[in-house]
C-alpha cells in the first residue's frame, strides 16, 4: 500500500516539474517572438522606437492619451 502512495506522490512531482518547464519554455517563446517582431519593425521603419504610446495629454488635440503611434 505504501509503495503505491509513494509512486503516486512521485508521479505528481514529475508532472509539476514538467508543467513548470513547459511554462518556462512557453514564456521564453513569447518573449523571443516579441523581440523578433520589435527588431523587424526597427528594420522596416529605420527607427529605434517604431511604436510609441502617448502617456499624457500634451499632444492633444491631434493625439489622445494612450494612442499608439507608428513612427
Amino acid at each position: 500500500m505504501m509503495g503505491w502512495i509513494g509512486e503516486t506522490i512521485e508521479s505528481i512531482k514529475s508532472i509539476q516539474i514538467r508543467q513548470a518547464v513547459t511554462q518556462a519554455v512557453t514564456l521564453g517563446m513569447i518573449v523571443t517572438s516579441a523581440l523578433i517582431i520589435w527588431k523587424a519593425l526597427m528594420c522596416f521603419t529605420g527607427s529605434e522606437s517604431p511604436v510609441v504610446v502617448v502617456l499624457s495629454g500634451s499632444m492633444e488635440p491631434g493625439f489622445r492619451r494612450v494612442s499608439f503611434l507608428n513612427v
